[in-house]
């Protein structure tokens, strides 16, 4: 067996979660879901997810869907609030507040400085 293969530190359920998180983090999600999911208590969940991954789920959620938006607006011209909609926020408001907390800046100006520049 190869030495240079690594194996996640954390139980399988764990990584089953992250992975379920990973796939549906645009959906309607709760710690309750996952945990039913995954076969554990809501509050082990919650204690081992922070524990292994160094934030709660429903930041980890928080951070891949503004994961997700900063491709669309980095690569599309869509409406913010379409944006928000589809990265699974409930609304612009809710989505431009969390986007500035977790990156320091609006969805706007993320855009702008992001967005490739057509050549003059």
């Amino acid at each position: 067996m190869s030495s240079d293969v690594r194996l996640p530190h954390w139980p399988a359920w764990l990584e089953e979660a992250r992975q379920m998180l990973d796939r549906d983090f645009r959906e309607r999600l709760t710690t309750a879901h996952i945990a039913r999911t995954v076969g554990v208590h809501p509050v082990y969940l919650a204690q081992m997810f922070r524990k292994h991954f160094a934030c709660g789920v429903i930041e980890y959620i928080a951070r891949r869907r503004i994961a997700y938006a900063c491709r669309e607006l980095r690569n599309s011209g869509v409406p913010i609030a379409d944006i928000a909609i589809a990265a699974g926020f409930y609304d612009q408001g809710h989505f431009s507040r969390t986007f500035k907390r977790i990156l320091g800046i609006t969805p706007s100006v993320y855009r702008r400085r992001h967005r490739p520049r057509a050549d003059s």
